[in-house]
């Protein structure tokens, strides 16, 4: 039991941070959900001022193997890395699939971006405040950190969201597959609102 008041206490500090209200405030307030529900929907609202998105990633993988690239984004549901050579990976989010692609063996993986937590990032309405289990809400230095998964179907994996305290805006992300594997995508240089050709998002031919 202390262990749990012991996290709810630092979520309702991070949301109540993030939403400007004093420790007064924090002590005072009989809304929980309601508050926990605001700061989601400030969230989502960031999300959804990304219509296209273009600049420079760095992507961590679980063992620690760092690789860099650009970053091409257009919601709803299309997106494109492009990683610096010597690396052949490349990933396409065409509107329905996520591909990952082997440009050197033309082999290619692909998953409906439903079935995956950047759903939450991509879909026109990510829908924070309905559609997902809140598991950790903490912050982080000058970050906070919002860790979610789908509430049907928790299988998924975790999303985990990591934004600016004072304007919410995106900074990094981590993805936790079905298999407990963590990749982390830190944006760089970002440009927004940037016109983007259809083609970036098509998969490629082979």
């Amino acid at each position: 039991m202390t262990r749990l008041l012991a996290r709810a206490a630092t979520l309702l500090s991070a949301v109540f941070f993030c939403l400007g209200l004093s420790q007064t405030a924090v002590a005072q307030s009989q809304t929980t959900q309601e508050q926990v529900t605001a700061f989601l929907n400030q969230v989502e609202a960031q999300i959804e001022k990304i219509t296209t998105a273009r600049g420079r990633f760095m992507q961590i993988s679980d063992s620690g193997q760092i690789v860099r690239g650009d970053i091409s984004i257009a919601r709803p549901r299309r997106m494109r890395f492009d990683y610096d050579e010597p690396s052949p990976a490349l990933l396409v989010a065409d509107g329905r699939f996520i591909g990952t692609y082997n440009t050197k063996d033309e082999t290619s993986a692909h998953r409906q971006i439903n079935q995956t937590p950047l759903k939450f990032l991509l879909n026109e309405d990510p829908d924070l405040a309905n559609g997902v289990k809140v598991l950790k809400i903490e912050r982080v230095a000058e970050s906070v950190l919002v860790t979610i998964q789908d509430r049907r179907s928790p299988n998924q994996g975790q999303l985990i969201l990591v934004l600016d305290t004072r304007t919410l805006e995106l900074r990094a992300w981590q993805v936790i597959d079905d298999k407990g594997e963590r990749t982390t995508v830190r944006l760089e240089s970002m440009t927004y609102g940037v016109p983007l050709a259809n083609a970036l998002f098509e998969r490629p031919n082979f």
